[in-house]
């Protein structure tokens, strides 16, 4: 197989990854906008998949520690990049990313309601400092570099008596947190929740991943805000698809002239 082959393949496996990336990310904007948030007064005994917003609440759980600011927090993701150069281009490579959380509550006024985190897709608000290279890192992010394999630290820098050279490359530390008391919008699947109290606004239902629904997404925004965050993703990722594929089979019709 000649060169020019194996460069239209390899354009035609990236193009039809991102077409089925952006796909699944615009299959997820319909079921979200498909149908209205429940009143989660609604959900006592409710089984399948369901919408609720209101505020998340810390459940019997507490909350974890977010580990770059070190927040109190119900849910979170992280990720590390390094600004990587080759040639004249550069761009950010993931070194690592993780993501923990605990059941919380939403309460939106008529109810309240458990949510299982587990499975989540997340889409929350990012929070990123980034860190020029000979910078020493700060004391949390340190500790996280030092126990983590795979982040180096940047902060070398070589003295040549008449001015400092920096050895290394930029790097970037994002975090997304739901707090305590923030805004929250859930797609998932209800069952069969623990046993609450008489009196209690607590309902009969636990919400989170399921064969139900073809997706479980947890947002610190509401309905559309959250379909839009998604859509952004997909959309470029199956126009740029869309357009590498379409390239090949222009270049693939072209040779058969």
């Amino acid at each position: 197989m000649v060169l020019p082959q194996l460069v239209a393949l390899a354009f035609l496996a990236v193009g039809g990854y991102l077409l089925y990336a952006g796909g699944r990310r615009l299959t997820t904007v319909f079921h979200i906008l498909r149908s209205d948030p429940l009143p989660v007064r609604e959900l006592h005994g409710h089984r399948g998949p369901v919408e609720i917003e209101g505020r998340a609440v810390e459940g019997d759980d507490g909350t974890v520690e977010a580990p770059f600011t070190g927040s109190r927090c119900l849910a979170y993701t992280y990720e590390v990049e390094e600004l990587r150069s080759s040639g004249k281009s550069e761009s950010w490579e993931t070194l690592d990313t993780g993501m923990a959380g605990v059941d919380f509550v939403v309460d939106d006024g008529t109810g309240r309601v458990v949510v299982d985190p587990e499975g989540a897709d997340i889409h929350l608000e990012p929070q990123s400092v980034t860190v020029p290279p000979g910078t020493e890192l700060p004391e949390r992010l340190a500790r996280y570099v030092a126990a983590t394999d795979g982040v180096d630290p940047q902060d070398r820098v070589i003295d040549l008596k008449v001015t400092q050279l920096n050895v290394g490359n930029e790097q970037r530390f994002t975090e997304r947190r739901l707090d305590v008391g923030e805004a929250v919008y859930v797609y998932g699947q209800a069952t069969r929740g623990p046993s609450v109290e008489w009196g209690s606004n607590l309902v009969d239902a636990l919400v989170g991943d399921g064969a139900a629904t073809p997706m479980f997404v947890i947002s610190d925004t509401d309905e559309r805000g959250t379909a839009w965050r998604i859509a952004r993703g997909g959309l470029w990722r199956a126009g740029l698809g869309l357009v590498l594929v379409a390239a090949v089979a222009a270049v693939a019709a072209g040779a058969l002239l």
